[in-house]
Formats: structure tokens, C-alpha cells, sequence
């Protein structure tokens, strides 16, 4: 399995992030409190829709936001998978398959 891409909206300390990825190697480079770790952090979410790092939901939301949202492209060998997941600020998440708008939850914990 392969994260291809990410898009962050409103998560921790970004406004708006869009990256891709390598399928060999990514290496992050940044000074401290730069984001690094929320960016590890977003990955880890999509895939097991929690938090290694808080249990409350809220604490993901950049602070003045509604919400915050968590999209990537995961490549697997049954295909390419597009995944989404929002956060409200009343503690409620969202997520989806966005090809289908299916819930997500039967996926969530097989992207490791």
C-alpha cells in the first residue's frame, strides 16, 4: 500500500496543504514546530480515523476553523483508493470512500 497523495484542509497548523508522494522514499525537512509531525500525524489519522497523539477529535481542527479535513489517494493492488475524512468541531467524524461515498469504516485499520 502506497499513500499517492494528500490534501489537508483546516488540520492542526495548516490552512491548506497538498502534497504527493514517492512510492520509495519521502523524507520531511523542516525547522521545529514547522509541522512535520502533524503531517505524519494526518497520514495516520486517514488511515486508523484517530489519533496517535490526542483523543479528542477538536484538537485536530486548526484553531478559529469549523472543521478540518483529511483527503489522500492510496494506491493498493486492487486498485487506487480515494479516502476522506472530516472533522466537526462537535466532536463527529465523516469518512468515505469519495468514488463511491461509501463509509469508510470497513476500511479504516487496513491501510497498514
Amino acid at each position: 500500500m502506497n499513500l499517492k497523495h494528500l490534501t489537508l484542509k483546516h488540520y492542526r497548523n495548516y490552512a491548506a496543504v497538498d502534497a504527493s508522494f514517492s512510492p520509495s522514499i519521502n523524507v520531511l525537512i523542516g525547522e521545529n514546530a514547522q509541522g512535520k509531525t502533524n503531517l505524519l500525524e494526518a497520514i495516520y489519522v486517514l488511515a486508523l480515523a484517530r489519533s496517535h497523539r490526542t483523543n479528542n477529535d477538536k484538537e485536530l481542527i486548526q484553531f478559529g476553523s469549523e472543521f478540518a479535513k483529511v483527503t489522500g489517494l492510496v494506491e493498493r493492488r486492487t486498485g487506487t483508493l480515494p479516502l476522506e475524512l472530516v472533522i466537526s468541531q462537535q466532536g463527529k467524524k465523516r469518512g468515505s470512500i469519495i468514488s463511491s461515498r461509501q463509509n469508510c469504516r470497513n476500511t479504516w485499520g487496513t491501510l497498514t
